[in-house]
This record gives structure tokens, C-alpha cells and sequence, in this order.
């Protein structure tokens, strides 16, 4: 094997390894499985393996890391969906750990029952996944007072997360409190500037307001983003 191939064997090593981790945060910290995300992470790790097994040279990964991502991102709309069971499996590794009372019971519908397992959790250490994680159960049952306050301290442990933000945003906005609404979503896209959703929801709150002025000023953003979910909007600015 050449010094380039043992390079591109490292690099490929490397991204599979990474990709799979910030999988694993995605799913502590938002509730959800990542499913086409893990069918891209088990492809990639099943090409590294190849390299070894078949005595393949690293520089088949210049095109099958790629389509591992790819392959993964069609799974959503083809029948290669049925990988998912296999990639679920591999996954069950990285997991480890990550799984919790109130997560499951969050994916499983039950949030009551999550609220109370992320209080208690609380109550021993708190993190700002934990609140995030909490807020975001308190919102299923809309309990919003509560939904803010629990995404504040989410805020408070770790300010540099846009989603939370975006995510106090809408909270306010379900609570009532628009102006509060603004300026969350304001600091969501301070912190993302390319942020559609926070872009596309502080157009719609201008327009619920009545400030047609900013509403049109968010608009030009968000055609620059998204043309269709700019033409959403058009209506709520512009109502017939």
C-alpha cells in the first residue's frame, strides 16, 4: 500500500468515525433516531471493513464513502429502507449510554412520564441537554411557561446553540408572547445566519403582528434561502 493509500485509508477512518459520534449527539440531544443518517454511518463502516477484508485498495473509498451517504439519503424514498434494520442493530452499539428513562419514554409517546424521569434526572446533575430534552417534553403536553423556563436554563448552561433559541422562540410564540418570539429567533440567527427555520418563523411572527415592514425585510431573506417556503409566507404578509 502506498504512503496517499494509508492517507486515504486514515481520512476514511477518521470521517466514518466522526460521523457516526455526531450521530449519537444528534439523537441525545433531539429525541429522534436518525435513521437515514445511520444507514450512511453503517455503509461507511462496512466499506472501511471491505478495504480490509478484500484486501481492497483505499482508494475504492474515494467513491464508496460518497455513495454511503448518498444510499443513505435515498433510503427515505426507496424500498433500501429496509436497511434501516441492519443499521439499527450497528447503531445499538454507539448508543450506548445514551439511552435514558425520559428519552424513551419521549419517543414513546409517553412525555408525562418523561417529564417526571427528566426532573428526577435533574435533581442529580443538570446539563443543557437535559433541559432541552425537558423543555422539549413540556411542549408536547403544552405546558409552555414551563417549556421557556427549562429551555432559559438550557440557554444558560450552553448559549451557543442556535436550535434552542429557535426552539424558545417558538415556544414564546405558543405562549402568546410574540416580541419575546423576535428576539429569540433573532439570536438564533445570529448564531446561524443561514438558519431557514428561524428566518421563515420571525417573517411569519412580523406578519402576526401586524409589522409588515420587517415581515417583508425577512421575506427577501428567506426567497434566498427557500424560494417555496418563501411563497408560503406571501399569503400571511399579503392576505387577499
Amino acid at each position: 500500500m502506498t504512503i496517499i493509500g494509508y492517507i486515504i485509508l486514515g481520512l476514511g477512518i477518521i470521517l466514518t468515525i466522526a460521523w457516526c459520534l455526531n450521530i449519537r449527539e444528534k439523537v441525545k440531544k433531539e429525541q429522534a433516531r436518525e435513521k437515514a443518517m445511520e444507514l450512511s454511518g453503517f455503509l461507511m463502516t462496512i466499506s472501511i471493513f471491505l478495504v480490509f477484508v478484500l484486501h481492497m485498495s483505499p482508494f475504492h473509498l474515494l467513491w464508496m464513502i460518497p455513495a454511503s451517504y448518498f444510499l443513505g439519503l435515498m433510503s427515505m424514498m426507496t424500498p433500501l429502507r429496509i436497511l434501516w434494520l441492519f443499521s439499527s442493530i450497528y447503531f445499538y452499539i454507539w448508543y450506548i449510554g445514551v439511552s435514558n428513562a425520559g428519552r424513551k419514554f419521549y419517543i414513546d409517546g409517553e412525555y408525562e412520564k418523561a417529564i417526571q424521569a427528566y426532573e428526577e434526572d435533574i435533581l442529580k446533575t443538570s446539563s443543557p441537554e437535559l433541559y432541552f430534552n425537558l423543555a422539549l417534553a413540556y411542549g408536547k403536553v403544552r405546558q409552555h411557561k414551563k417549556e421557556i423556563w427549562a429551555y432559559q436554563q438550557s440557554i444558560k448552561l450552553d448559549p451557543k446553540k442556535p436550535q434552542s433559541y429557535y426552539n424558545l422562540g417558538n415556544a414564546f410564540s405558543d405562549f402568546g408572547d410574540k416580541l419575546n418570539a423576535i428576539v429569540s429567533f433573532n439570536e438564533a440567527i445570529r448564531l446561524k445566519p443561514d438558519y431557514l427555520k428561524a428566518h421563515y418563523f420571525i417573517c411569519k411572527t412580523y406578519a402576526e403582528i401586524g409589522d409588515k415592514e420587517n415581515a417583508l425585510k425577512a421575506l427577501e431573506i428567506v426567497k434566498k434561502l427557500d424560494s417555496l417556503s418563501a411563497e408560503e409566507l406571501v399569503p400571511l404578509i399579503n392576505p387577499l
